[in-house]
């Protein structure tokens, strides 16, 4: 298992997932999933109006994960497990908020926006990786290409008990498949 803490999660989780026998901590780390494919992983996010533990200004991010992508072997097979979804894709649409943190009304319907990393947007169109695995933006489950890479969000429903995943399919040419699941 290869679970990734989010912006949401504290700190000590992390010591619990790596004390685990049963669990692969892929944080800050690039990690060889096969012969062909290597992924780095990070749940560092911009900042938020929530205020969670990890996140930081949206400037800071390239520290976060250039130390791990120059450490990629092979791009082209590369995997980016980046909490954030690129910005201004269908992946990164949320509900606009007032300053109180309510939902925006117009015409009647809440106002979605983007909000996800300009930086993570960046890498991908620089680097060019494989696949883009994301999350984050619980409401905008779906899967978008930007130029060759294959970038992914499941969403999730956690308030409702609704758990969404991918499966995703990989060969030495690329990804073969890939299905959205929940349960």
């Amino acid at each position: 298992m290869l679970p990734q803490p989010g912006n949401d999660d504290r700190f000590d989780i992390d010591e619990v997932l790596k004390s685990s026998p049963a669990v692969i901590y892929p944080e800050d780390e690039v990690l060889k999933i096969d012969e062909y494919h290597e992924m780095v992983t990070s749940g560092w996010v911009g900042t938020t109006p929530w205020k969670s533990p990890r996140e930081v200004p949206e400037a800071e991010l390239p520290a976060k994960f250039q130390p791990m992508i120059d450490k990629v072997q092979n791009m082209e097979n590369a995997i980016f497990n980046l909490h954030n979804p690129p910005y201004e894709t269908p992946l990164d649409l949320a509900p606009e908020l007032d300053p109180n943190l309510k939902p925006v009304i117009k015409g009647g319907s809440i106002s979605m926006i983007h909000v996800g990393s300009p930086t993570v947007r960046q890498l991908i169109e620089k680097y060019k990786p494989l696949l883009g695995i994301h999350g984050h933006i619980h409401e905008s489950r779906g899967f978008v290409k930007i130029g060759r890479t294959l970038c992914i969000n499941p969403g999730s429903e956690y308030g409702e008990g609704i758990l969404r995943g991918a499966i995703i399919n990989l060969d030495q040419k690329g990804v073969k498949n890939y299905m959205l699941t929940q349960g």
